[in-house]
């Protein structure tokens, strides 16, 4: 029978075992994750996830172990007569003093455990209120009578769930006390709005916004976020929970930024909302997944300008060995994968939806590429076009590759994106003419916090100088009421002595502040003349902006046209057999 006092030691040698479990864990997270800086944002998603279970397991499991220990008789193992061998007798004197000295720790400890399990509790009580605090603020906010319906979005709402095919109708509410758009509850999902965000905002950005939102609701991200709070919770004192559970919130926000892209159709508008939402710094409640979580300014580059991150092969090295071992078993069971798929009857779906992605391929270079899709399919695109050449169409559908030669329909599929290149191009120029005067601006602004750096020490000596002044004004004041109290003519002249002693001190100190004070101004100076540069600086990028979002509207119009255009052409080339099967990318 499992004791008290027995569960209470397992649990405590479990926390204290799961600091270098953990430790551990994190290493080999952190070794997977940089091997896979280039992969999609899904598998680094599914890889710390598995990481973080890692965790609540270990623990876990030691904790049922050691109480199971605890509770079975002991048992010594003594070899038969004459079976002791000379290598085993060598292997015991080995042995012996490491246990000797790990009885040794461990029974110093031994006497802590029912501490550490208080201070655990302890700590996992006020993380544990923490989360229903967290939980309580989206019931609240949640709850028809808290907040507002708008009918207008609502209806934007409904129509984005139905383009994202989420299987379920999400609510609106508009609150006031929010800074930013949060997805909450699982089996009626609801999306939060700002009343703010939808006075301030223009509606296509909201419109990114919300479809980021929706992005949560479809993979379910609020349920794995409670999940994630309740392992934070349990685990709060391990840096690798910490670290983890902040690199799945920023992969999610990443997988939720190419969800809400692909719906929406141009990333870039998605990235200007999210700029957009950068005003509103405020945190969000913590347990609903909210659009201006993760690494804010790195999703907007993402956005805007993909790119790919260099990987070292020396962190490599480490797995090499694992991948040679099971090279064999996996090639065996690649190949019989790859056998019975072919012997499958193919069964090819002749539809245009949102699970087909396509890259039309024509003969100007890389910027020729109409695609869509995932950003890091592009690579394989651009290596499937050096070994088929020019001229064609790539699509992805029910989880099967083709392609499409045919000359007419590939014709056809340019055809229908061409009147997006002129608007493309001017919107590469705004962008490039927007990146100069951003450079324009940042320089203005290191100027300014340069020039703000050398009053620093001024403003610190100024406010020193202050502390010292109102200590003497607090002993001035004592010194006066006595002054004026006294009959004794020796006491009112030593007071009067020290008045003048006092006010000579504050008089010095005024002086070195009236020097101080201007040598701030000449400091400052500058400023006023670095602000009017500034904003002369920001002014084109008003003009620009407005530009682009002009551009922006008039390509999404041309983009859904070709789009409906090129996914015509894709059923028609699989209705005439004019699509070939290719192996998947």
């Amino acid at each position: 029978m499992i004791t008290a006092s027995g569960l209470t030691a397992a649990l405590g040698w479990a926390l204290l075992h799961f600091l270098w479990q953990g430790l551990l864990v994190g290493l080999a997270a952190g070794l997977v994750l940089a091997l896979l800086g280039n992969a999609r944002p899904q598998l680094r998603y599914a890889v710390a996830c598995a990481a973080l279970a890692l965790c609540l397991l270990l623990p876990a499991a030691t904790t049922l172990r050691g109480a199971t220990m605890a509770d079975a008789p002991s048992r010594v193992a003594t070899p038969a007569d004459g079976e002791v061998s000379f290598a085993a007798g060598v292997v015991e004197g080995l042995r012996q003093p490491l246990i000797d000295t790990t009885r040794e720790w461990r029974g110093q400890l031994q006497p802590w455990l029912p501490g550490i399990v208080a201070l655990w509790s302890l700590g996992t009580g006020l993380f544990s209120l923490r989360m229903a605090l967290g939980l309580a603020w989206v019931a609240r906010a949640a709850r028809p009578g808290h907040g507002r319906t708008h009918a207008y979005w609502q209806a934007q709402l409904d129509a984005l769930s139905e383009r994202m095919a989420l299987p379920r109708r999400v609510l609106l509410r508009v609150v006031d006390d929010l800074d930013g758009p949060v997805a909450a509850r699982i089996w009626r999902p609801v999306v939060i709005v700002p009343a703010a965000l939808i006075a301030r905002l223009p509606a296509d950005l909201l419109e990114a916004l919300l479809a980021h939102e929706l992005a949560h609701v479809r993979r379910h991200d609020y349920l794995v976020n409670l999940v994630q709070s309740a392992v934070e919770a349990l685990l709060f004192y391990h840096p690798v929970v910490w670290w983890l559970s902040r690199r799945i919130r920023i992969e999610r926000e990443q997988i939720a930024d190419d969800i809400a892209a692909q719906a929406l159709g141009e990333p870039r508008r998605l990235a200007i909302a999210l700029n957009e939402l950068a005003q509103f710094r405020a945190p969000d409640p913590h347990l609903a997944p909210a659009a201006q979580g993760g690494l804010l300014m790195s999703r907007i580059q993402r956005l805007v300008r993909p790119r790919r991150q260099s990987l070292s092969w020396k962190l490599a090295l480490p797995i090499l060995g694992l991948s040679a071992a099971c090279m064999t078993a996996f090639a065996q069971g690649h190949v019989a994968g790859i056998v019975a798929k072919d012997e499958e009857p193919a069964r090819i779906s002749v539809r245009a939806g949102q699970d087909t992605h396509y890259a039309v391929v024509g003969d100007k270079g890389d910027d020729s590429i109409k695609f869509t899709g995932h950003y890091d399919q592009l690579e394989d695109i651009t290596r499937l076009r050096r070994e088929l050449g020019d001229n064609f169409i790539w699509f992805r559908r029910d989880g099967r590759d083709y392609v499409i030669r045919d000359p007419a329909l590939v014709r056809q599929a340019r055809q229908a994106w061409q009147p997006t290149e002129p608007v493309g191009n001017r919107m590469g120029a705004l962008g490039d003419q927007m990146e100069v005067h951003g450079e324009k601006m940042e320089a203005i602004g290191a100027r300014m916090e340069r020039q703000t750096a050398g009053s620093e020490p001024i403003s610190t000596e100024m406010e020193k100088l202050g502390e010292q002044m109102g200590a003497l004004g607090e002993r001035m004041e004592p010194l006066t009421r006595a002054m004026l109290r006294t009959d004794d003519d020796a006491e009112r002249d030593r007071l009067h002595a020290e008045i003048d002693s006092v006010s000579a001190q504050m008089e010095t100190l005024g002086r070195r502040m009236e020097t101080l004070g201007a040598q701030l101004e000449a400091v400052h100076a500058p400023m006023d003349a670095l602000g009017k540069e500034m904003e002369l600086a920001g002014k084109p990028m008003e003009d620009l902006g407005a530009q682009m979002e002009a551009l922006g509207k008039q390509m999404e119009v041309l983009s859904d046209a070709a789009n409906r255009e090129t996914l015509s052409l894709i059923d028609q080339a699989l209705r005439d057999g004019k699509a070939e099967r290719i192996e998947r990318l």
